[in-house]
């Protein structure tokens, strides 16, 4: 990568950086991370994280554990391990390394009772011992240790009021402290690097529904990771990331590129078309400014772009503006004027200037409107494909020739409705 990209990539995760910061983001590592050979990446990727503001919670499962009797013979060992496989995560986040992002990073892990269980208890006629099941988490504890700049570390065990330790069920216990501490994400990294479609594409942002559905064709492993990225959605989890632990920057990736190295899952569109508001108008500028200065849009102020944002429709991916078109209405004419047309260059060929225009379209015809039309300098084609028609800058109406600018020399194009 050139220094010029380098720089480019840095500016473009500036608004990621702004949106994740204070955030709170339970991470989930799943059987084999710790042990994974990129795990130390994964480690800096966390401090990263950290110092860009990001409040986190670390919950890892040491084995995958089956819904079934746990002796205490064994919860021993089990305990044994855990208690290894937290050590050695805690080793990771205090290694001073040069040349890394833990190089003087005096990150503090803070690890604790924080997690109240119950046993399982006996359940058709067989006691399952040890194994517990999440009754509470101390959300006060937690918030404390994230008020104080520390990293929280959450086992798979939790105490009981009478002193007894149990083995909790790892996805429980990423769904209950996601929903206990109202986290905006959870991210859960496993050997699977995302849900894939049929056509075995990784699949970049799911709706609730849409993951609901993969879960059936989902390997073992997969399909329990969707079930809990559903759950947690509809525990009030604004965004559940799916990711592999073995991806080098896959965190870094997934949190702060427009594309991401995993599967997002949102009960919500993550990509949505909408009218514009307030907070869009600085991703709008961001759009048509550099069109302005090649002279392919007509140059309008920035206070008018604010004057007429209500005028705009924009498609945002994960809050961010990355295209936008605007519809003026000529009530008294019947005819609409669509401008400031402008699309991301990663998403050019996307489709998303074609889904705006007929947008529009469909807006024009909701407000009654007979004819929409454009002017244009270099996009004459593309136009054509949707539709439109050339016509003489003079056939229109008085009040929209007033509004053509003469030294563009663009071309009119125009399209009904109906």
């Amino acid at each position: 990568m050139s220094n010029t990209d380098t720089i480019d990539w840095f500016r473009n995760t500036a608004p990621y950086i702004n949106t994740h910061r204070g955030t709170t983001v339970v991470v989930g590592l799943r059987a084999g991370a710790v042990s994974s050979e990129n795990f130390i990446n994964v480690v800096h990727d966390l401090a990263l994280m950290h110092s860009l503001g990001m409040r986190l919670v670390i919950i890892h499962e040491h084995d995958a554990l089956e819904n079934a009797p746990l002796t205490h013979d064994a919860m021993s060992a089990l305990l044994g391990a855990i208690s290894l496989e937290r050590s050695q995560i805690e080793r990771m986040f205090s290694m001073g390394l040069p040349n890394s992002p833990l190089h003087n990073a005096k990150l503090r892990v803070i690890s604790g009772n924080f997690v109240t269980a119950r046993p399982a208890g006996v359940l058709q006629g067989i006691d399952h011992g040890a194994l517990g099941i999440v009754r509470q988490v101390d959300v006060a504890g937690v918030t404390h240790a994230l008020d104080g700049a520390a990293i929280c570390l959450l086992s798979t065990i939790g105490h009981s009021a009478a002193g007894d330790v149990f083995a909790v069920n790892a996805l429980e216990l990423m769904r209950v402290v996601s929903r206990s501490l109202s986290a905006e994400k959870l991210i859960v990294m496993s050997a699977h690097e995302g849900v894939t479609t049929a056509d075995g594409d990784l699949a970049r942002q799911l709706t609730v529904d849409a993951a609901r559905g993969c879960i059936a064709s989902a390997p073992a492993g997969m399909d329990e990771n969707i079930r809990l990225a559903c759950d947690a959605c509809d525990a009030g989890v604004q965004r559940v990331h799916l990711v592999s632990y073995s991806c080098d920057g896959g965190l870094i990736k997934e949190l702060y590129t427009h594309d991401g190295a995993g599967t997002l899952v949102s009960s919500d569109e993550y990509e949505q078309i909408v009218t514009a508001q307030n907070h869009d108008l600085a991703g709008i500028l961001e759009l048509i400014r550099p069109l302005q200065q090649e002279g392919i849009l007509a140059d309008r102020p920035n206070e008018q772009i604010a004057k007429d944002l209500e005028c705009f429709t924009v498609i945002t991916k994960d809050s961010r503006v990355i295209a936008c078109a605007a519809l003026h209405p000529n009530m008294t004419d019947a005819i609409g004027e669509i401008a400031c047309v402008a699309t991301h260059p990663d998403y050019r060929e996307s489709g998303h200037g074609e889904r705006l225009i007929e947008k529009l379209v469909e807006n024009a015809r909701e407000l009654d409107l007979k004819q929409v039309y454009v002017r244009t300098t270099q996009t004459g084609h593309w136009f054509r494909e949707l539709g439109f028609k050339p016509i003489d800058g003079d056939a229109l109406p008085p009040a929209e020739q007033a509004k053509s600018s003469r030294d563009r020399n663009s071309n009119t194009l125009i399209r009904a409705t109906q």
